[in-house]
């Protein structure tokens, strides 16, 4: 892909919020997916032949990879792929894709849901083919536990990369391509709430493989890369050559037709690839030596088989083996002997800010550093059913009640996995089974902060639901829980 004239100021990408049907940029990306759907079925720049370089139903994933490091970069690249073919077919230099903000404005943007636009004509952003349609209520807003405010915070909080973006996929020793949709890393709350959960949610094609089908795709896709470039005014992207220097080779194509081969390297800066999101990305001030060592630390734990074989000098991890499921009104209990020290010090460590309110993200991130926090990590999870499927976690010994919700103290947070069917995650195939990590330090602080003495245990309980009140809810079993403690 060939970057816009230094000279010119890249387009900025909007939100959808307040965007009427006829606004230039609603209008020209309704255009261009127009003229790609009625492309012949063998053109490169057909509608479905573009979409199947992420996958398609029959055959699960092509190049796109889920459930580890390369998550984030390989679909900034996918989406600006679509957005400099935008430009192209409808001859208007100025179209950047714009993005769905979730969390501002949580139901489906409404230029999306009609199959006719106000003056009779296709609206060729609504999906009614090939027996898919949404099935998400168009007036029902996306549940606050995975998009909302809250959420949004642990995400640009999280730290570092790993924790952020996904994980390095387990045991990687190389550049070997088949690394990047290999999955094995362990999902953060980006990918695992707010990314998979929606796809799943919305219906139709985008809970499968062939999820680019629905032109909602790309504005679901461009806030999680919106978020991506918030989380780097505060946080520094990984530097391990195993991420930095992975090419996609012939993963995508330019407007001309020819393919494009981007390293991960080549995809931090949004203004390079000919789009802004009306803030100046610069480079973060380097972490200290001291955060560096527990960054390390953490990405050690995240990337071993098992958490106990990990020296992690101030990370202290726990584990059970586990080989249970939570069903359908009956929750997974588990107790996990933890150092008490160490849980002592997170339940008592003082809240840290996120450094948006001064703009001073250097302090923010070391004042992170300094405190203590748990994260839990559950361990190739098996879940059946899972486009309808949703994992809640809460803190406690206590049985989780059924009417239990997300604005119960002792509540975690929650994931979900995508099932893309074929050769892809869903089904499994060659990939191992899905992991997730989800930040513990709010609801430990929530749950012990006023009590007297500090448990050695700490007892989770896994709870699975549907929030579609569609479809079948199925079964979630990890096969291992590790509590990880951070001293800061």
């Amino acid at each position: 892909m060939r970057a816009l004239a230094a000279t010119k100021t890249p387009p900025v990408r909007r939100s959808l919020q307040g965007l009427a049907w006829n606004d230039p940029i609603v209008a020209t990306y309704r255009d261009a997916v127009g003229i790609m759907k009625q492309k012949p079925a063998n053109d490169k720049f057909n509608w479905v032949q573009l979409a199947n370089f992420h996958g398609n139903i029959s055959t699960g994933f092509r190049y796109c990879p889920h459930g580890d490091w390369y998550f984030l970069p390989w679909h900034r690249a996918f989406t600006a792929m679509y957005e400099r073919i935008v430009r192209s077919l409808t001859k208007n230099q100025d179209f950047a894709m714009p993005y769905w903000d979730w969390t501002a404005s949580p139901t489906m943007p409404e230029v999306f849901l009609p199959e006719k636009t106000p003056d009779g004509k296709t609206n060729w952003l609504c999906v009614n083919e090939d027996g898919r349609k949404r099935t998400w209520p168009p007036t029902q807003p996306m549940p606050a536990n995975i998009v909302g405010p809250a959420v949004l915070s642990t995400i640009l909080n999280a730290s570092p990369y790993e924790v952020f973006g996904t994980s390095r996929p387990a045991g990687q020793n190389s550049l070997d391509p088949s690394w990047i949709t290999g999955g094995g890393g362990v999902q953060g709350t980006l990918e695992a709430t707010p990314h998979n959960q929606v796809h799943n949610n919305i219906g139709g094609w985008m809970p499968t493989a062939a999820s680019p089908r629905d032109p909602i795709f790309f504005m679901h896709h461009g806030n999680i890369d919106r978020i991506w470039a918030l989380w780097n005014l505060k946080h520094q992207n990984s530097t391990d050559p195993l991420w930095t220097d992975m090419p996609f080779k012939e993963n995508y194509l330019n407007p001309d037709g020819s393919f494009w081969s981007p390293k991960v390297s080549d995809l931090y800066v949004p203004e390079k690839l000919g789009y802004s999101y009306g803030f100046t990305q610069t480079a973060v001030v380097a972490s200290s030596a001291r955060t560096m060592t527990l960054e390390r630390s953490l990405n050690a734990v995240l990337g071993a088989k098992a958490a106990s074989n990990v020296e992690a000098g101030k990370v202290e991890t726990a584990v059970v083996e586990n080989n249970k499921s939570a069903t359908p009104g009956a929750a997974l209990a588990l107790k996990i002997e933890v150092p008490q020290a160490a849980l002592q010090g997170v339940v008592r460590s003082a809240p840290v800010g996120s450094g948006f309110d001064t703009m001073d993200f250097a302090a923010a991130r070391e004042a992170s550093a300094r405190g203590s926090r748990a994260l839990a990590i559950l361990r190739n999870v098996a879940i059946t059913d899972p486009s309808t499927t949703t994992i809640q976690i809460y803190l406690g010994d206590e049985p989780v009640p059924a009417d239990a919700s997300p604005s119960d103290r002792r509540y975690v947070g929650s994931f979900a996995m995508l099932d893309h069917g074929g050769g892809g995650h869903g089904a499994h195939g060659d990939h191992e089974l899905p992991s997730f990590v989800l930040d513990l330090t709010d609801a430990l602080q929530k749950v012990y902060g006023s009590a007297g003495t500090i448990p050695g245990t700490i007892g989770l309980q896994i709870v699975v639901g549907n929030e579609t009140g569609n479809g079948k809810v199925g079964s979630a079993t990890p096969q291992r829980v590790e509590v990880v403690l951070v001293s800061g």
